[in-house]
């Protein structure tokens, strides 16, 4: 790496080809371009913007806004100054947003528009650190910044245009974030990473993915969490490569048919509601159809294999392939856009199953592996170096050992400097010889390849002393086409249960060809519709050690959602807290005197 600032990285890549498209972002139903020039020159004026209305190194930006050109330019130029951001997640309530800038210090603030900026008018008497707002939404029209001073972001970058004392950029900022973590348990703790931690994920990205200047990539994914912001922000930029904003996964399909990228960034929630949409296709179509679809999922699985293996595909299937590709293959690749070289699958474990199908029609995938106190990125599959069911191989800078009691420990350059104003937090994950403790329980194999079994905080252990691990029977759940989402329970208790989350337009779908009508709870309480999911966990529990088998369920009429802080941004359940929000539920399968011995909803 011969740059210590993540500013002066894209500033220096500007120079290169000024003209290029560097992002592309949809407003008014029409795509608008920005050039590499029109980006350094935007990031250079408002970090001078910054300064004449009193920002300094060190200083704290914080950011609440959707993915949009102007995030990564008011990131950019608060680095530009050696200032420190603060990403802040949309779906944060207030409270937590309060208690963020509070912690971090943060004295200026930028919001999306009038939504965002209601939010902060309401917390910020209350917090005295607090003094400017910058609104990003582009409409001319005025607004009430309250106790704040405020004002639009063409006014900051006008602002700046008009400084006559032109900085540099600061040459070596030091710290560069603190991303307050949602985690899956807990208050949020504030991550400082350097520029030198992300910096290094961003230089050894490109030597193990076939990135280049030519990819086009599509930012759905919330920019405030640390793999969407170092893989699918800084690594594209620090490569030539350009990105488009569309409307965030409520728009995602759309959006892909119309950028088409040609690299993806993305969660296996994404990969898993693709395959579970040709699953549902196969339940509810007729056996012509059935048969079709039956023949190209168990085609894809071999095919899949021999090119996860880089085995040679046998002449036959290179034939029916050919035909399966036009009636199905082919189809589903325009889903993503029909461009994709390969995706990058992180944020939580992806099912080998799914990430085999995937290969099977013709889309890589490469699941790679880390925390946001890791930069955030540990590990990662590549090109030649792939197995299905791992997280690949650590990255070049980083190394990775299993401790004793089989957690997953990392070391290198872009390990976190620490918990913000928690030190006794960051000696617990932070040894004295730099390894990170990761909370995750893995192996390694002879070649280097990790294997992720579970978190530490999230192993069941029952009242009779069973160790298990729920994340694989919740993996193995959740490829059936009826489960969305699962989450097992157990922990402290005589036996393992689960809440499933169905697939409501297949439950429903389903029911009617049974002959079941009604609202969506009289279909779900319908004892048919009770008996497909009960045979779904009866076949799973045939496959399960005795402890670790299901022995009651319950099907719930609502899923899991970030707003009762059910789930992380990256769609991960956070079990503390499902344990608190589904309280009822949970003990109605735990009744007293004892346990049923039998499947029960």
């Amino acid at each position: 790496m011969t740059t210590t600032s993540l500013a002066t990285m894209v500033l220096d890549r500007a120079e290169r080809h000024p003209s290029r498209r560097v992002f592309q972002c949809k407003r008014r139903e029409q795509w608008e371009d920005l050039s590499w020039q029109q980006l350094a020159d935007q990031i250079v004026s408002a970090a001078h913007g910054l300064a004449a209305l009193g920002f300094k190194t060190g200083d704290r930006l914080a950011l609440l806004a959707e993915n949009q050109p102007e995030w990564p330019i008011m990131d950019l130029a608060c680095l530009y100054l050696g200032g420190v951001d603060v990403p802040l997640y949309l779906s944060s309530p207030g409270q937590d947003l309060a208690y963020i800038l509070k912690d971090s210090g943060a004295s200026f603030i930028a919001v999306s528009g009038r939504g965002q900026l209601d939010k902060i008018r309401r917390i910020a008497p209350d917090l005295p650190d607090l003094s400017h707002v910058v609104v990003l939404d582009p409409e001319d029209q005025p607004f009430d910044p309250g106790p704040l001073t405020g004002c639009r972001f063409a006014e900051l970058l006008a602002l700046g245009e008009q400084q006559s004392d032109r900085r540099q950029p600061v040459p070596d900022p030091g710290l560069a974030t603190i991303i307050y973590t949602s985690g899956t348990t807990g208050f949020p703790k504030g991550v400082m990473l350097s520029h030198r931690n992300m910096l290094s994920n961003v230089h050894d990205a490109p030597q193990v993915l076939p990135l280049t200047a030519d990819d086009v990539s599509l930012s759905f994914l919330p920019l405030s969490h640390g793999f969407e912001r170092t893989t699918g922000l800084y690594t594209p930029l620090s490569v030539g490569g350009s990105i488009a904003y569309g409307g965030g996964t409520v728009s995602l399909l759309r959006d892909l048919a119309e950028v088409r990228p040609t690299v993806l960034c993305c969660v296996p929630r994404v990969l898993e509601l693709v395959y579970r949409r040709v699953l549902g296709e196969r339940e509810s179509a007729g056996f012509p159809k059935r048969q079709l679809l039956d023949w190209a999922l168990g085609l894809g699985k071999s095919v899949g294999t021999r090119r996860v293996e880089d085995q040679a595909i046998p002449p036959l299937h290179q034939l029916q392939l050919q035909l399966i590709d036009r009636l199905v293959f082919q189809k589903l690749r325009h889903t993503l856009g029909g461009r994709i070289r390969f995706l990058v699958s992180g944020g939580a474990p992806l099912n080998a199953e799914i990430a085999r199908f995937f290969y099977g029609i013709g889309i890589t995938v490469y699941e790679g592996y880390g925390l946001t106190e890791a930069g955030p990125v540990i590990s990662c599959n590549r090109p030649g170096q792939t197995r299905l069911g791992t997280v690949g191989l650590a990255l070049p800078q980083v190394e990775v050992k299993i401790d004793a009691d089989g957690e997953i420990c990392a070391r290198g350059p872009n390990i976190m400097d620490g918990y913000y104003q928690r030190p006794e937090d960051t000696v617990a994950v932070l040894d004295a010889d730099g390894w990170l403790h990761t909370g995750d329980v893995g192996t390694i194999d002879g070649d280097g390849f990790i294997t992720i079994t579970d978190r530490k905080k999230d192993l069941i252990i029952t009242d009779s002393g069973e160790n298990i691990a729920p994340q694989p029977i919740e993996g193995a759940l959740k490829q059936d086409p009826l489960i969305e989402e699962a989450c097992l329970i157990g922990d402290k208790r005589p036996f393992v249960t689960a809440l499933l989350v169905p697939n409501q337009a297949l439950v429903e779908t389903l029911a009617r060809k049974n002959g079941v009508s009604g609202d969506w709870q009289t279909v779900l309480s319908h004892q048919t519709v009770q008996g497909l999911f009960r045979d779904r966990v009866n076949a799973l529990n045939k496959t399960l050690p005795t402890p670790a088998r299901i022995r009651q369920f319950r099907v719930l009429d609502q899923p899991f959602s970030q707003d009762r802080g059910e789930l992380t941004p990256t769609m991960k359940i956070r079990r503390r807290h499902v344990l608190e929000t589904r309280q009822e539920q949970i003990e109605a399968m735990y009744p007293t005197p004892g346990p049923s011995a039998s499947v029960s909803c």
